[in-house]
C-alpha cells in the first residue's frame, strides 16, 4: 500500500517532498512548479503523460501522483514497456486463462485488472511494439479488458499514467508511435526537466540520497565538502538524477571518512565537468582563477593528492601550489 505523500520542513536541503521512502527535492522554480501540477492532476481520473530525458525521475512523478490523490490507497502497478516482448503483450494488459495458450497452466489477471481502482503506470511507452501499441489503443478507447481465452468483459476502472522520452512527437511524425495512441495518453501532460536545467536541486538531492543510500548501508551520512559540491555543481549530468544516485552510491560503497570529497568521486566526471570551456559553451563563462582552481583540483586529483607530483605536471613549486590550494580553500 502506498504511503501518502509529506512535505518535510524546509531546511538546508530545501523543501523535500517524501513518497514512497523517495525523495522528490523541489528547490528550484521548475520543480516547485510541477508539484503544484501534479497536487492538481492527482484528484482527477484523466491520463496523465510525463516526458523527459532519462533518469529524471518520470517513476518518481509518477508514483509521487498516485500517492497524492483519493487512490493512495489502491494498487499502483507499473508495466516495463520496453522489457515486454511482443508476444506477450495482450497476456500483460489482459491478462488469460487457463488453457488460453500452450503455457497457460493457470489464469492471470492483467496488468489493469491487477490495478483494480489504483493507477496503472506504462513506463517509456514508446518501447511497445506496433502490435503493442494497437492493443493499448484498444483498451484505452474501450475502457474494457477481456482476458485472452476469456468471454467477461470487466470495466477498467484504474487511472493511467504514461511515461515516454522526450521528443516522442518526433516518433509520432515518423510514424514508430502511432498518433491516435499519441492522442488518447497526452491529455494532462508533464515534463520533467534535466537535472542541468535546474541546478538548484542538485545539492538538496545528493543530500538526500546520501542520506537515503547510508541508511541502506547502514553507514553514517557524510557531509558533502566544498570542493565536492562544487563539482557536482559543475557537472552536466546527462544521466540526471539516476546518475547522480549512482555516482554517489559508488563513492559510498567504497568508503567514505568523514565529509565527500573530490577524491571519492569518479574520476570521468571531473574530467567532463569541463564541458563549459568548449567552443559553443552556453551560460555563464568561468573566470580566470576559476579556471585555476578547477585545474588545480583535477591535477590533485588525478594524482591522488601527491604534491611532488602535482606541482610538476602545473610548472609550479610545492610551496607555491601550498599557497594556490590554501588561497582556493583546497584542503
Amino acid at each position: 500500500m502506498a504511503r501518502a505523500a509529506s512535505i518535510a520542513a524546509p531546511g538546508a536541503a530545501g523543501p523535500t517532498i517524501v513518497e514512497g521512502g523517495r525523495p522528490l527535492v523541489a528547490q528550484s522554480r521548475a520543480m516547485r512548479a510541477l508539484v503544484r501540477q501534479a497536487r492538481r492532476y492527482a484528484g482527477v481520473d484523466a491520463t496523465v503523460f510525463i516526458t523527459g530525458e532519462t533518469g529524471v525521475g518520470k517513476d518518481a512523478l509518477a508514483r509521487f501522483i498516485h500517492a497524492s490523490g483519493p487512490r493512495r490507497r489502491e494498487p499502483f502497478v507499473t508495466l516495463d514497456c520496453p522489457a515486454l516482448a511482443s508476444t506477450l503483450v495482450e497476456a500483460e494488459l489482459f491478462g488469460y486463462e487457463r488453457g488460453a495458450f500452450t503455457d497457460a497452466t493457470t489464469a492471470r489477471p492483467g496488468r489493469f485488472e491487477m490495478a483494480g481502482r489504483g493507477t496503472i503506470y506504462l513506463d517509456a511507452v514508446t518501447g511497445l511494439s506496433p502490435a503493442g501499441q494497437g492493443a493499448l489503443l484498444r483498451l484505452v478507447e474501450e475502457r474494457r479488458v477481456t482476458r485472452l481465452g476469456g468471454t467477461v468483459a470487466l470495466d477498467v476502472r484504474g487511472r493511467l499514467v504514461a511515461s515516454a522520452q522526450a521528443g516522442i512527437e518526433d516518433a509520432v511524425r515518423e510514424g514508430s508511435f502511432r498518433a491516435e495512441l499519441f492522442h488518447r495518453l497526452h491529455v494532462l501532460p508533464m515534463h520533467i526537466p534535466s537535472l542541468r536545467e535546474r541546478p538548484e536541486d542538485i545539492l538538496p538531492l545528493a543530500r538526500r540520497l546520501l542520506a537515503e543510500l547510508a541508511a541502506a548501508l547502514q553507514r553514517p551520512v557524510p557531509d558533502l565538502a566544498p570542493d565536492a559540491e562544487d563539482a557536482l555543481r559543475r557537472y552536466r549530468w546527462p544521466g540526471n538524477v539516476r546518475e547522480l544516485r549512482h555516482v554517489l552510491e559508488r563513492a559510498l560503497v567504497a568508503g567514505v571518512e568523514g565529509a565527500l570529497t573530490t577524491a571519492s568521486l569518479p574520476s570521468d566526471l571531473l574530467e567532463r565537468d569541463d564541458a563549459y570551456l568548449a567552443p559553443g559553451a552556453t551560460g555563464r563563462r568561468p573566470t580566470l582563477d576559476e579556471v585555476e582552481r578547477r585545474y588545480i583540483e583535477l591535477t590533485l586529483h588525478r594524482v591522488q593528492g601527491n604534491q611532488t607530483k602535482a606541482a610538476a605536471i602545473l610548472g609550479i613549486s610545492r610551496k607555491a601550489l601550498w599557497e594556490k590550494r590554501k588561497r582556493y580553500g583546497l584542503q
